[in-house]
């Protein structure tokens, strides 16, 4: 029988929202990384030094896993393929991402900034937004595109001599993959299983005024996906290790049951907005740059719509505004 290997965890800082993001070194029938953290100076040269403490440097890397295209997951890769031969898996629904980078990064930031000037912020806080999303660093671009290979739902993986089927569970966002081992003990649960519940992220998409197409609603069928495999070990995208995955889903659950209970309180009071429902729910957290709990107050709202709960104030005013339904 094969060595079954533990994937070792290197915590790359990242001080937004979270302070790290983990990647994962694989030992096994190819070294392999999964992720490789946001991009700075300083971060390239610890996981230099945090693979040189395991016996390994950067062209000892064959493969390098990407479960999504947010920053601090890609933010490293060009470094790597310069520096070694590495292979590079990664979701068929990012290719666009490395490919033209600034035109998704483009998209991305006109509908965030039409988003957000719907949601009844004041004036002044709109526009430190806006200023913060201009000034986001762009994914910079992968020239070799031979050595990208793109995956899809359904397919394996070979991670540290063993198989992983390749999921995809949108909620975090619409590309988000986890990897599954075979016999369903272990994940890599990236940014979909975490110690807290993940920020649901609004995404452009062609069912815009479809409730039920919400971040937090397809967070909560993923969710309902991966309780059925009853993980014992989940490897996250932040934060520590942990095992017990249905246990940890369920009290996620609990939470988001009882924080939506709470919108819908705030709603009938006549905090209106999806920004004052933000004030009156998550008031220590400053927007920018912490966007967390404002988008978990539109999964809210979107649920609380679909329940017959809400409903639009004014569907001819860009401005969202909702009213309790008697």
């Amino acid at each position: 029988m094969a060595k079954k290997f533990h994937p070792i965890q290197i915590e790359v800082s990242l001080d937004i929202m979270f302070q790290s993001v983990n990647t994962y070194l694989m030992p096994g029938d190819a070294l392999s990384l999964i992720d490789c953290g946001v991009y700075t100076d300083e971060n390239w040269h610890f996981l230099q030094a945090e693979l040189k403490k395991y016996g390994y440097q950067i062209s000892d890397i064959e493969q390098v896993i990407i479960t999504h295209e947010h920053r601090d997951h890609i933010g490293m890769l060009p470094e790597i393929m310069a520096n070694s031969d590495a292979q590079i898996l990664a979701p068929k629904a990012i290719q666009g991402w490395f490919e033209n980078p600034a035109e998704m990064d483009s998209r991305e930031v006109k509908f965030t900034r039409e988003l957000i000037g719907n949601l009844g912020f004041p004036e002044e806080v709109l526009q430190k937004a806006h200023q913060f999303f201009d000034a986001r660093e762009i994914a910079r671009p992968i020239e070799e595109f031979s050595r990208i290979q793109y995956y899809e739902e359904g397919e394996k993986l070979h991670l540290g001599n063993t198989k992983w089927e390749i999921l995809n569970t949108p909620g975090h966002c619409p590309t988000q993959h986890i990897f599954l081992e075979e016999g369903a003990e272990r994940v890599f649960g990236s940014d979909m299983l975490l110690p807290i519940a993940p920020m649901p992220i609004p995404v452009e998409t062609n069912e815009e005024n479809d409730p039920e197409s919400g971040a937090l609603a397809s967070l909560l069928k993923s969710y309902d996906r991966v309780k059925a495999f009853d993980i014992q070990e989940v490897f996250p995208g932040h934060g520590p290790i942990f095992s017990g995955a249905n246990g940890v889903i369920d009290r996620q659950l609990a939470r988001i049951g009882m924080r939506k209970e709470e919108c819908y309180e705030a709603i009938k009071a006549g905090f209106s907005t999806p920004y004052e429902v933000n004030r009156k729910m998550y008031p220590y957290q400053q927007t920018p740059p912490d966007f967390s709990g404002l988008y978990m107050v539109l999964g809210y709202l979107q649920l609380l719509q679909m329940e017959g709960k809400i409903r639009r104030f004014d569907e001819k005013s860009p401005t969202l505004s909702y009213i309790a339904i008697p």
